[in-house]
């Protein structure tokens, strides 16, 4: 075959690959995920879709980080999707750290990690995720980035960011410079507000504002950054590639 003749792929070539779904890996939840996702259920917490989670965990698995941030882990849902990718692929990353503000839930991220024998390269910070990169950056500096961080694993190869709608704007600013040269970063892209979806809600109007902040952020970080949307159901899929 002549050079003429080669197939050429483009950057979103690559991109849209690497968001696919992954047709060697199971649709079913994981075990322990799905008993996670009943504990949510009867806790009157929400997390991710599955949908959404199903797509972190084929991406995550694809491209196998070794240092990777979940901003927003909750009681650990989306991490036992990952947790069972890297046992069912006999890999783990070298550092998994999930972010989580919630004090109580720190001592069930604990038992998660146990559960997956983890202790070597996972682990769990209670704490704001704005203060907690803040502080990982100063160490940067102040140790001339020739060590390893001993605050988060950065630069990171892939941070995901799950917070809701009220912070995530400022949590994704916040992971971006984190981000080592081609990282990845994954969150959902909020819910657009409708008349009907915001009928009665007493935060109508900051609903709406956040919205607008998303949207201005999106488009000032298309400047400089890669950005895709992966429609999914029950939500969109948001990827920003570090620079």
């Amino acid at each position: 075959m002549n050079e003429s003749s080669q197939p050429s792929f483009s950057v979103d070539d690559a991109f849209d690959w690497l968001l696919s779904t992954d047709e060697n890996r199971s649709r079913d939840e994981p075990d322990v995920a799905r008993s996670i996702g009943d504990q949510l259920q009867h806790m009157e917490l929400e997390s991710l879709p599955l949908t959404l989670q199903r797509r972190i965990r084929d991406t995550v698995g694809r491209i196998r980080p070794e240092k990777i941030i979940e901003v927003g882990s909750g009681i650990g849902h989306l991490s036992a999707w990952l947790f069972d990718c890297w046992e069912s692929d006999k890999w783990c990353p070298r550092q998994f750290t999930m972010v989580e503000a919630g004090p109580k839930f720190g001592m069930i991220l604990k038992r998660l990690i146990n559960r997956y024998n983890a202790d070597d390269w996972a682990r769990a910070v209670v704490g704001n995720w704005e203060q907690i990169s803040g502080e990982a950056v100063a160490w940067n500096v102040a140790n001339k980035m020739n060590q390893e961080n001993e605050i988060l694993p950065i630069p990171a190869d892939c941070i995901i960011i799950d917070v809701g709608w009220e912070s995530q704007n400022d949590c994704v600013r916040a992971a971006i410079p984190l981000l080592k040269n081609g990282g990845l970063l994954l969150t959902s892209e909020p819910p657009v507000p409708t008349v009907e979806g915001l009928s009665g809600d007493p935060n109508e109007d900051k609903r709406i504002e956040k919205f607008q902040e998303w949207m201005d952020l999106i488009k000032e970080l298309a400047k400089t950054h890669k950005c895709g949307f992966t429609p999914l159901y029950g939500g969109t899929l948001v990827s920003i590639l570090g620079n």
